[in-house]
């Protein structure tokens, strides 16, 4: 049986996909080896499921479906933007999302509903985060690392109304990826 590369997430809107799209031009004029993400694939993370098999995903899904009802929309204050593991030594280069125990407790919630199907939990703390780039190589790092410590965002309010359940399809040119299922939350 085939396996689906899959992962839980939060989507962003449009407009937050813009101001973010932004920040990466200006990141990119440092030149230095990132990979990018298109802004389409901008969104939150809360459970990487990696490689599954389409029976199990169903049975999560069904229990996923359960979930929403219990929350309400999950309000995100994008703050910052920084690096995993940190500006000096880029690995991950990200904007992150204030505090905001909604979205821990979701993220708990989901991480303890995927260990009741047998995917391991995640050890390392939750950061929630979107993903801009991911750095490939050390050509123009310095001048990438002297621009994250400048770069300045000014907070921007959003507001997510679903969680998506999606697939992530490598290919040469990147991952692609597809909404098996949304769980609509309540207002």
């Amino acid at each position: 049986m085939p396996h689906l590369r899959c992962f839980i997430s939060l989507p962003t809107s449009e407009e937050v996909k813009q101001r973010f799209s932004e920040i990466q031009s200006k990141l990119k004029e440092a030149q230095a080896d990132v990979k990018w993400d298109s802004p389409e694939k901008f969104h939150i993370t809360l459970k990487f499921l990696g490689n599954s098999e389409q029976s199990a995903i169903d049975s999560l899904s069904a229990k996923l479906e359960m979930l929403p009802q219990n929350v309400s929309y999950i309000r995100a204050l994008y703050h910052s933007v920084g690096a995993f593991p940190n500006i000096q030594r880029p690995r991950v280069i990200w904007v992150g999302i204030e505090h905001n125990e909604e979205l821990q407790k979701l993220q708990g919630d989901i991480e303890s509903l995927c260990a009741e199907f047998g995917y391991e939990r995640e050890e390392r703390e939750f950061h929630p985060h979107i993903t801009l780039g991911r750095v490939k190589g050390n050509k123009n790092l310095h001048r990438l690392t002297e621009m994250l410590k400048t770069v300045t965002l000014e907070p921007i309010q959003a507001r997510s109304n679903e969680i998506l359940l999606m697939r992530s399809d490598l290919r040469p040119g990147g991952s692609v990826y597809t909404i098996l299922k949304s769980f609509p939350l309540h207002a």
